[in-house]
């Protein structure tokens, strides 16, 4: 083989690795929805927290979502663990998780701890614990809400299958 072959071999090489890597830092659909539902927990996590001496006390609603919901919200977080697990070690995977898991935390705790919006955060409790206890669900609020967490890398492109005639 040619100098100039194996130079065009390893770039097709280094384009192809390349591309798996962007792929793979890219948010699936279940993905981005397991973002959306950990972001709700998260916004409510810091509501709870901020209103509990308000006369809108968000933390009965918050444990009574956490608890009622307990199986979609593991759910939720395997998935999210699976994504950040993506061409890293369990180490570097749960690192990466902690990480924006607390970003998102960090995210709604920034605020000025404004208790106006005590009322509104409890009846997105209420709403979230009532629901049916789908990851759609939980995601649809989470939208209806205006919650929209960070996806760092975007949304993973689709891909259209076609036949030609």
């Amino acid at each position: 083989m040619s100098k100039f072959n194996k130079s065009i071999l390893v770039g097709i090489i280094t384009s192809v690795t390349l591309a798996g890597s962007a792929q793979a830092a890219c948010w699936t659909p279940a993905a981005a929805d397991a973002a959306h539902v950990r972001d709700l927990q998260s916004r409510l996590m810091v509501a709870a927290l901020r209103c509990v001496k308000s006369e809108h006390d968000v933390l009965p609603h918050y444990n009574r979502f956490v608890r009622d919901k307990k199986p979609v919200l593991k759910l939720g977080n395997g998935i999210l663990r699976g994504h950040f697990a993506k061409g890293r070690n369990k180490k570097q995977a749960m690192k990466h998780y902690d990480r924006y898991a607390v970003s998102l935390a960090n995210k709604y705790g920034a605020g000025s701890g404004d208790l106006s919006e005590c009322k509104t955060m409890k009846d997105l409790a209420n709403s979230a614990a009532d629901s049916d206890g789908k990851l759609s669900s939980l995601v649809n609020i989470s939208q209806f809400h205006g919650l929209s967490p960070n996806l760092p890398g975007g949304r993973c492109g689709i891909v259209i299958a076609s036949s030609e005639n």
